[in-house]
């Protein structure tokens, strides 16, 4: 699996991430280890998590996702070789969705306790926090990253102007920002002004905004559950529209003259486009996630980017 750049750091991660959120709950841990193994085995090392994963499902407290990974990576023995996230800001058990300098200390202490490390690779903001000072949360980044604690920060659900006042304010006190943001993004466009309660979107703004100041950008949700390849699963009423019927088409003409799934011709769409964009794929099974990683396998040409990429004529292209 090819290695890239992670923003304006030093540091080469994955082009693929692993999306770990129900691993150790709704995927139990024995085929959550076989995903594991499976990913590593394809060169892959960029796994994803969060404090939280998964609160949400009963009989669950959050913490499960970081337990499990730090389960795996103690019996493989290869900490060392791999690159391994979480996230801090929602609420989740007694915690309050807050971006406080003590909570997110204290939140990072609480991970690494569950991965059993000593260092974070990467610790993401999950959500902005508007009754916080941002230059309080970001004296937390660095405090942690002084102690060694944590490597790197990242967004996860800002706004641009947020994420661009966070980078300014830290930058004034000669401390490091966010290298990289994840946001909900797919090949879909969403209707305009489509509501997706606390998961805010990867706008053109912002992927403008990030392009010039060098923060990399990463996707969460990019297959929309399975939507482009199941009858079952409809496609969300925030992307149905004109152009994505249009976008449909399209992209199953690309999946036909290659002869691979709708769902490696997303990824590898985002991969291969510009801004390059990291996927962060999930699933339940091994046969999933080989089919996510189809997309490592060919190359789009620039005529089949191209026509992915092509629009319809207003006004109908948010009816």
């Amino acid at each position: 699996m090819q290695k890239i750049a992670l923003g304006n750091t030093c540091e080469n991660i994955s082009c693929m991430g692993l999306g770990t959120m129900y691993f150790g709950s709704k995927v139990d841990e024995q085929n959550s280890f076989k995903m594991l193994d499976f990913y590593f085995g394809q060169g892959g090392t960029f796994l994803d998590s969060a404090n939280k994963y998964a609160c949400w499902l009963p009989g669950f407290q959050g913490g499960e996702s970081e337990k499990l990974i730090g389960k795996w990576m103690k019996e493989k023995r290869i900490r060392k070789d791999v690159f391994i996230t979480s996230k801090v800001g929602f609420p989740y058990r007694d915690v309050p969705r807050s971006l406080k300098k003590e909570i997110i200390i204290s939140e990072c202490e609480k991970s690494l306790k569950r991965f059993g490390t000593e260092t974070i690779d990467l610790y993401f903001a999950h959500a902005f926090d508007a009754m916080t000072p941002l230059e309080e949360t970001m004296e937390a980044f660095y405090l942690l990253k002084k102690s060694g604690k944590i490597r790197f920060a990242g967004a996860s659900n800002f706004y641009g102007w947020q994420l661009c006042e966070a980078n300014a304010i830290a930058q004034q006190q000669g401390w490091e920002g966010f290298c990289c943001i994840q946001q909900r993004h797919t090949y879909f466009e969403p209707t305009l002004r489509a509501d997706f309660g606390t998961q805010l979107l990867l706008t053109p703004e912002i992927q403008d905004f990030c392009q010039t100041k060098n923060i990399h950008m990463m996707a969460y949700s990019p297959l929309l559950g399975g939507a482009y390849v199941r009858n079952d699963h409809p496609v969300p009423v925030q992307y149905q529209s004109k152009l994505n019927e249009f976008r449909s088409i399209k992209l199953r003409e690309v999946a036909g003259e290659l002869q691979v799934s709708p769902n490696a011709v997303v990824l590898a769409w985002m991969m291969q486009g510009s801004p390059q964009i990291i996927p962060m794929v999930a699933g339940s099974t091994v046969a999933q996630l080989e089919e996510n990683l189809e997309s490592l396998s060919f190359t789009l040409k620039a005529e089949q980017l191209e026509r992915l990429n092509q629009d319809i004529v207003q006004p109908n292209k948010y009816s």
